[in-house]
């Protein structure tokens, strides 16, 4: 089991249970206490929990915060993101906007803008443009999972638009493998979508860079630009340099 898998796992445990125990997750991860460990510090540097004598607590959570805020660990990273991304998109703009946390911390923020047509199977993102009646919004339809709807139908609704900018939320990036997501759908309708867009933005946190996903989409050079957190190691923002890949880390940083 890959690190992204584990820590969602451990993190929803702890979201419904509130505590447990190195032991516990060793055994139902089937991973060593010493791998549990590690995640577990990772998730204390991130404010997501306490590690007590033996395991962890879910920190307590702020009364007036939602659940779902308070247990979105990367808001200020997802928020940078957005923010880089609105400065980005034209008013009058034809976007496609895939399905994602981070997506829809970019669809709150381009909400703002003017006479945009956006494209998208995440009913989270269309959410953020109902209340927006100065752009134009195209839910793709399909079978639903979740938050977004996959399958047959979605796809060949697609086909029959083509829109200037795609941006892809993916669930890791590696020099190996390339560009990862986690279901087989995902991985499906991106590489439908790709075809589409006139331009490619891949959306990736910048710590799932040199992780990995269970489903390939492609090689890295499938994207034409790459949009990340200020985290990016520069080990990796030499990598994408060297293959041409646009990078931005923040609203302020374009580096090529």
């Amino acid at each position: 089991m890959f690190a992204i898998e584990r820590i969602k796992i451990i993190k929803n445990y702890l979201l419904k249970e509130h505590k447990v125990s190195v032991a516990k997750l060793s055994e139902l991860l089937n991973v060593t206490e010493v791998t549990i460990r590690r995640d577990l510090e990772k998730l204390e540097k991130e404010g997501f929990l306490e590690r007590t004598h033996g395991g962890a607590i879910l920190k307590e959570c702020k009364e007036e915060e939602p659940v779902e805020e308070y247990a979105d660990i990367y808001k200020t990273q997802r928020q940078e993101i957005a923010e880089t991304v609105f400065h980005l998109v034209s008013d009058n703009d034809m976007i496609m906007i895939t399905e994602g946390l981070t997506n829809v911390y970019i669809a709150k923020k381009l909400a703002r803008k003017n006479n945009l047509t956006v494209l998208t199977n995440d009913m989270r993102v269309a959410m953020e443009f109902v209340g927006s009646p100065v752009n134009n919004l195209i839910l793709l339809g399909g079978d639903l999972k979740e938050y977004a709807v996959y399958g047959q139908l979605t796809e060949n609704n697609m086909q029959y638009f083509s829109v200037n900018h795609l941006f892809v939320e993916v669930d890791a990036i590696s020099k190996q493998s390339g560009i990862m997501v986690s279901s087989i759908s995902k991985a499906s309708l991106i590489q439908k979508a790709i075809r589409s867009a006139e331009t490619v933005s891949v959306v990736c946190l910048a710590d799932y860079f040199g992780e990995k996903s269970l489903y390939r989409v492609g090689s890295v050079d499938i994207a034409d630009k790459i949009i990340t957190n200020s985290a990016l190691d520069d080990s990796y923002k030499d990598y994408l340099f060297s293959l041409n890949i646009q990078v931005y880390t923040s609203v302020d940083i374009y580096e090529e």
